[in-house]
């Protein structure tokens, strides 16, 4: 499966803000973006021209692609999906994206990023009812029990991890066992991120998918 693999501090700069993608660093002075919050070249000299509304859709599109780690089609698909839905169409749309298994492990605290999160998933360390998952897209549903597999804890990756960034496990999921998750319920309006315009993201594909 195709996947990103430049500059994740580039991907914040383009979209103005940052996406917090590089784990623990992201958190720190020493982040590049920190450090320099513009894009390559203008070094906050150069006056941008007005965004247009079409623009900020945009933007607020690639901004939420970025966060979660997804490529276009995945993207497009998922919202072809939360518009077949009856309801909230950005909210629906939330919510597939926290349901998905590396985001999951993420939330969780049993990684330190949505990439460490989904390359732990790629590489077979988890099961989902005692079947192993790995697939980092795949959805979790409501009683869903996500363990670290036994013979995955003997890595080095497991006898060393740290939680290195600031957690705090959303209610609709139970990490009170260690290197085990439960999913209690759906996650509820109020577990959905807020730092996204969403509206905008729905306004963009209602041309594109609906």
């Amino acid at each position: 499966m195709a996947r990103y693999t430049g500059s994740k501090t580039k991907l914040s700069r383009r979209i103005g803000r940052n996406l917090y993608l590089k784990g623990p660093r992201s958190y720190s002075a020493k982040d590049d973006f920190t450090k320099h919050p513009y894009g390559a070249g203008d070094h906050g000299k150069t006056r941008r021209s007005k965004v247009s509304e079409y623009g900020k859709q945009l933007l607020e599109k690639q901004a939420i692609k970025y966060t979660y780690g997804l490529m276009e089609k995945q993207f497009a698909n998922l919202f072809k999906k939360a518009f077949k839905k009856v309801g909230d169409t950005g909210k629906i749309a939330l919510g597939l994206l926290e349901r998905r298994l590396d985001n999951v492990v993420y939330k969780a605290g049993l990684a330190n990023s949505r990439s460490q999160a989904r390359q732990l998933v790629t590489h077979g360390h988890f099961t989902i009812n005692g079947v192993k998952v790995d697939i980092p897209s795949f959805t979790v549903s409501v009683n869903d029990l996500i363990t670290v597999k036994a013979n995955k804890l003997k890595s080095p990756f497991w006898e060393n991890f740290q939680l290195l960034v600031p957690n705090g496990v959303p209610s609709w999921l139970d990490a009170s066992k260690k290197n085990e998750i439960k999913v209690i319920n759906l996650p509820l309006d109020e577990d959905l991120p807020i730092e996204f315009k969403i509206g905008a993201v729905v306004e963009y594909y209602s041309r594109k998918v609906a």
